[in-house]
């Protein structure tokens, strides 16, 4: 995953104003006077590398699957039909407890 922060000051501002956080660049500029930023000047940046969109895109994909299988086991047991089979769940507790993790997912 590649993450590139940028931030350059505003064009035209001294070296003395950059280092101070928290105020306005009017409040800044001792002048009193408002400071819009002109089509020039450039503030903080964030690019996202086209594998994070990816991962995000899969993990909306498994977020939809889960919440389509988990509306579909309402509607099994709300109709009466949902059932268990013992020997998956019984399997599962068991791998589950022995390698530590929970639902036995790592």
């Amino acid at each position: 995953m590649s993450l590139r922060i940028q931030s350059e000051p505003a064009a035209g501002l001294a070296s003395a104003e950059t280092g101070r956080t928290g105020q306005p660049a009017s409040a800044v500029s001792g002048a009193g006077k408002a400071r819009s930023a002109s089509a020039g000047e450039s503030g903080d940046h964030v690019q996202v590398s086209s594998v994070a969109e990816s991962i995000s895109a899969g993990i909306s994909a498994q977020n939809l699957e889960h919440a389509a299988r988990v509306t579909q086991l309402g509607a099994l047991y709300a109709s009466g039909r949902y059932t268990v089979d013992s020997a998956k769940v019984s399997s599962a507790i068991v791998d589950s407890a022995v390698s530590g993790t929970a639902a036995g997912k790592a």
